[in-house]
């Protein structure tokens, strides 16, 4: 076992020293406070003082969504690297990543992970769509996961121009809650005989919503960035009723056969870290092909805070990189 990351220890510290969240505040109160804290991380994106050179192109669409999305639609997101990256990356083109953001299904946004996305789009050198999926208590299960198949589906079969380029090859990921999401959409995808998806990346991923007392839960559930004693409360808003053992929700208990290709990663002093661990095995023991990597010193979504003193660039890079080649 290794340290905390030195920042990363500091930025703990000052979390610790911000006032406790308030039990009378409303939902949108509450989600505010949380995007805030994030949006303020924002500076520790690797690219971000210089403005993500080389140049993108972003724009904001709305993909038709299903059901009670139908009328208003999916907002989303994409990100395009300007034609010189496109052309040494992806010379067939048509190369897209669909990112879902983290947030326990609760909070997060496409403006939480602008930064995030925007460095994928370069160093993935391929286009990027980041999904403002429906949000709990609000809309609970099953409104995000159908807002990203919609995405998903209308990325791979509609004549989707990246530029120039129509779409030629997807792949879907995710961080913590927005990880399950892609791990259940490809489920769900697989299910209906679509293999259109060339792999799935999920980082800190939610896999057990059962929430099994595992050895990194007992070790880092508390002071590590993701408090456990808070995910009852969010997995009653999103599960609202639902079992957390159904597979459509907590993919641990699926049937994994006949899934894309996985890049898992995880971080070392997160309390998720054990799931994600089991997750690797279950993957390979379902004939799955999958890469998993653990993040020494890093808590719960800390991986994409490329910026942070210290930080191991080599090892995002090869993430990035394993990514990028299941499009080829």
């Amino acid at each position: 076992m290794s340290e905390l990351l030195p920042s990363i220890a500091s930025l703990l510290a000052e979390a610790a020293t911000q006032p406790p969240m308030d039990p009378s505040a409303s939902v949108e109160e509450l989600r505010e406070s949380a995007d805030a804290g994030v949006l303020a991380l924002h500076r520790f994106v690797r690219g971000a003082a210089d403005g993500f050179a080389p140049g993108l192109t972003v724009t904001d669409l709305v993909v038709p969504g299903t059901g009670e999305a139908a009328a208003e639609g999916v907002p989303v997101r994409l990100y395009l690297p300007d034609g010189d990256v496109l052309d040494s990356h992806d010379p067939s083109g048509g190369q897209l990543h669909i990112h879902l953001h983290g947030g326990g299904w609760w909070m997060g946004s496409i403006a939480t992970v602008d930064p995030m996305c925007r460095e994928l789009a370069v160093h993935l050198g391929m286009a990027v769509l980041s999904v403002d999926y429906r949000l709990a208590p609000e809309h609970p299960f099953p409104a995000g996961l159908e807002d990203v198949l919609a995405v998903v589906r209308w990325a791979r079969s509609q004549p989707v121009e990246v530029g120039s380029r129509g779409i030629s090859s997807v792949t879907l990921g995710g961080e913590s809650a927005g990880a399950n999401l892609a791990a259940v959409a490809a489920l769900r995808l697989r299910g209906e005989g679509d293999a259109s998806l060339r792999g799935l990346w999920l980082d800190v991923p939610a896999i057990d919503l059962t929430l099994p007392a595992t050895e990194s839960v007992q070790a880092y559930g508390s002071g590590f960035g993701l408090e456990v004693a808070m995910l009852p409360l969010l997995g009653m808003w999103y599960l609202a009723g639902c079992e957390a053992s159904d597979p459509r929700i907590s993919p641990q208990f699926a049937d994994l056969g006949g899934l894309p290709p996985v890049v898992l990663t995880t971080a070392e002093f997160d309390p998720l870290r054990d799931q994600g661990a089991g997750f690797v095995e279950a993957l390979r023991d379902a004939g799955v092909e999958v890469w998993g990597s653990c993040h020494a010193g890093h808590i719960h979504g800390s991986s994409w805070l490329t910026a942070l003193e210290g930080y191991d660039p080599e090892w995002y890079d090869d993430v990035i990189n394993r990514v990028a080649s299941m499009h080829a």
